[in-house]
């Protein structure tokens, strides 16, 4: 007599009821698969140019030594790179320095009008646009780089200023001898960057440096101008013959001193009011008039 259970003929026994379904994982489609796929390129991509554009010099092959003061070195992935990682995602090898480095950059800006002593031309009162930049920030969780013009403009300006020589930094510092004369502004003044660009190059300036501080030089001087529009004496339609900026910059007191260091002011040279074609200046003043903050007391051309 056989056993149900042995034999050549015995059948193995099932594990679980006959009539239970078979579970398949849901096939992927070729649309999701490649678009799960280009995230990834995308992301791995992303984390590449960050990683390039944070990088020591030596990295992307050019020694730290040879980088302009406070940016990163001025590599061919560097240039390549700016247009991509600038302005929201910009990052700073300092971060992750044995000692960081703590600055807070402010942005001043006046306008210089008509009607002083002797019929010349005399400056209105210093505006604090990084206390109206504070305040728009104020409450975000996440406030976007893009919401920081002033800070960035002072920080770029600042180091490019350093990147000229020693001659060409005196060059950037003077205004225009109109200020302190009865007399009109000549062409030159409306104008001044191509002159700039050539006294900068006589002085001993590296072409690139020129080019990068007239960069920085011409984007301040349309912040400044979009301010005073919103603001001050241009807000009333007395537009200003010139617009200056101010850059402080203050260091925060290093762990377990008592006192922050003094700050550091440097006060550029008067620019003509320049206007970006297609600036809503309503929407711009709607926000400041909304964020508006006391300015600060004014002082002499420099």
């Amino acid at each position: 007599m056989s056993s149900a259970q042995g034999g050549e003929g015995a059948r193995p026994l099932p594990c679980g009821p006959a009539d239970e379904p078979t579970y398949r994982a849901p096939a992927v489609s070729r649309r999701v698969r490649g678009l799960v796929l280009a995230v990834w390129a995308l992301l791995a991509a992303h984390l590449t140019a960050t990683f390039l554009w944070a990088a020591p010099g030596y990295v992307t092959g050019l020694p730290d030594d040879d980088a302009p003061p406070g940016r990163g070195p001025a590599t061919a992935a560097h240039r390549a790179l700016e247009t991509y990682m600038t302005p929201v995602f910009a990052q700073n090898w300092s971060i992750f320095a044995p000692s960081p480095l703590h600055v807070e950059y402010t942005l001043l800006v006046r306008g210089v009008y008509p009607g002083g002593p002797d019929g010349g031309l005399v400056p209105g009162p210093w505006i604090d646009t990084t206390a109206v930049e504070v305040r728009a920030l104020t409450g975000h969780l996440l406030p976007a780089a893009t919401e920081r013009p002033s800070r960035r403009l002072a920080s770029d300006t600042r180091n490019a200023y350093l990147a000229l020589s020693e001659e060409a930094r005196a060059v950037v510092l003077a205004s225009p001898t109109s200020l302190r004369s009865r007399e009109a502004g000549t062409a030159a003044d409306a104008n001044p960057w191509p002159g700039l660009r050539t006294a900068l190059l006589d002085a001993g300036a590296t072409p690139d440096a020129v080019d990068q501080y007239l960069g920085e030089d011409r984007a301040l001087a349309a912040y400044a101008t979009q301010v005073l529009r919103a603001d001050g004496p241009a807000a009333a339609g007395h537009d200003p013959v010139y617009v200056q900026a101010s850059i402080v910059r203050r260091a925060v007191a290093p762990y377990g001193a008592g006192e922050r260091p003094e700050p550091t002011e440097l006060v550029l040279g008067a620019r003509p009011p320049v206007v970006v074609a297609g600036q809503d200046d309503a929407a711009f003043r709607a926000t400041w008039d909304a964020l508006r903050t006391e300015t600060a007391p004014g002082g002499d051309v420099q």
